[in-house]
C-alpha cells in the first residue's frame, strides 16, 4: 500500500512541477494553469457568498419547506456540489494553456499549484464549516438534522485536508 502512495506521490509531484512551470506566449509570460489565479480575487469570495445565499433563498422560498428542510438542502445541495467540483473533477475546467499538464489533478489539487493553508484553501475549508455550523443552529440542533448533513460535510471537508493531498481511495478517480 505504502509503495503505491509513494508512487502516486511522484506522480504527482511530477505534474506539480509541470504546472508550476510559466508558460512563454508569444512576448507575454502567463500561468499555465488559470485554475490558480480566479478562486484568488475577493470578488470571488463575495460571489461564492452571494451564490450560496442565493441557493439557500431558493431551497426556502416555497411555503411548504420548513426552516431545517431549507438548511439542509442549502448545505446539502453546496457540499455535494463543492465535492463534485473540486475533489472529483479533474482538468483545468479553461482548456488552452496548461497543455494538458493538469488532466489527473482535481481542481483542489491545483489551487495555488498545491501549496497548503493559503488564503483561498483557508477560505473554502472554513466556509463550509461556517455553513454547517448555521445549520445546526437554525434547525435547533435537531440530532436528526444532524444525522442528515454530516455525512455530506464529511464528504467535503476530509478531502481538504492536507494529509488526503493528491490520494485517490479506492482506486476512484485515479486515471
Amino acid at each position: 500500500s505504502s509503495g503505491i502512495n509513494a508512487e502516486y506521490g511522484e506522480t504527482f509531484q511530477h505534474y506539480f512541477k509541470q504546472i508550476n512551470l510559466r508558460m512563454q506566449v508569444g512576448t507575454t509570460t502567463v500561468e499555465s494553469n488559470p485554475n490558480a489565479n480566479y478562486l484568488e480575487s475577493r470578488y470571488f469570495w463575495v460571489a461564492y457568498t452571494a451564490s450560496v445565499c442565493f441557493l439557500h433563498l431558493m431551497c426556502s422560498c416555497f411555503p411548504f419547506i420548513s426552516v431545517s428542510a431549507g438548511w439542509l438542502c442549502t448545505l446539502n445541495v453546496h457540499n455535494i456540489g463543492n465535492f463534485l467540483v473540486l475533489h472529483y473533477l479533474r482538468g483545468s475546467p479553461f482548456g488552452g494553456g496548461d497543455q494538458g499538464e493538469a488532466r489527473l489533478l482535481t481542481h483542489w489539487e491545483q489551487i495555488n499549484h498545491g501549496k497548503q493553508w493559503t488564503n483561498t484553501r483557508k477560505f473554502l475549508i472554513i466556509f463550509p464549516v461556517v455553513l454547517f455550523i448555521l445549520c445546526q443552529h437554525y434547525c435547533n440542533y435537531d440530532f436528526e438534522v444532524l444525522l442528515l448533513s454530516t455525512p455530506s460535510f464529511l464528504l467535503q471537508f476530509i478531502p481538504k485536508q492536507p494529509f488526503m493531498h493528491a490520494k485517490r481511495l479506492f482506486g476512484i478517480n485515479q486515471y
